[in-house]
């Protein structure tokens, strides 16, 4: 569906003493369930989301099912890189490496079951989504790069900045920029100190919809 990243304030103080950060490969259904579950808690107030799924049960319900489907893809096609605090996830990053993402159509009908639910709990709001996507796509940059996706995490956890340094780790290390969309503004100032630069200032995916702001960041060389 569409691309987002949002953020977390960066920890205050020192990471937990219990935090592991881990990439995963493959979920349980009772994993999947909870990454699932924890990102669209995360991803509740998404202007984006609250602008295509007004009613908040409706929303609650395909926000889950889409991230069902965005983690089953990522595994297999991307990273999904997960903060973990005594054996609970606390925070998820899904990216893609360069050239596998947007999805191809294979990809997309490997999923095809989760659309069609999707589609069913929220006709009107999955076709916004669609033209967000669209609209977006006409302004992802051509060059080769890694795309940050989704960041989400509990509430009170704050791994955001130490999940984002594990995409500006791997991005760096392949000598690839990074590409982002958020609808936040005080997301794209974050990421502004972090070093990512304004590409387009404010897109309207969809009349009445929350502005989008596209963002980039170039590789840094080994110190």
């Amino acid at each position: 569906m569409h691309r987002l990243v949002e953020s977390i304030p960066l920890p205050p103080g020192e990471r937990p003493q219990t935090l592991e950060i881990r990439r995963a490969t493959a979920f349980s259904a009772a994993q999947l369930r909870e990454a699932a579950v924890m990102l669209s808690a995360a991803f509740d107030a998404s202007p984006l989301f609250r602008a295509a799924f007004p009613d908040a049960r409706t929303r609650s319900r395909t926000v889950y099912l889409m991230f069902r489907a965005v983690l089953q893809d990522a595994l297999r096609f991307g990273r999904v890189e997960m903060a973990l605090n005594s054996g609970r996830i606390a925070g998820v990053l899904i990216w893609y490496p360069p050239g596998l993402y947007p999805l191809s159509i294979r990809r997309m009908l490997r999923l095809l079951p989760d659309y069609l639910r999707m589609v069913a709990a929220a006709p009107a709001g999955i076709m916004k989504l669609f033209r967000a996507q669209m609209k977006l796509n006409r302004w992802r940059p051509k060059k080769p790069h890694c795309h940050g996706y989704f960041l989400g995490g509990r509430a009170g956890e704050q791994v955001g900045g130490i999940l984002l340094r594990q995409l500006f780790g791997h991005a760096d290390e392949m000598g690839q920029p990074i590409y982002l969309e958020t609808q936040e503004p005080r997301s794209m100032n974050l990421y502004t100190r972090f070093g990512f630069e304004r590409l387009q200032d404010g897109i309207e995916t969809f009349p009445g919809g929350p502005l989008t702001w596209t963002m980039w960041r170039e590789p840094r060389l080994p110190q």
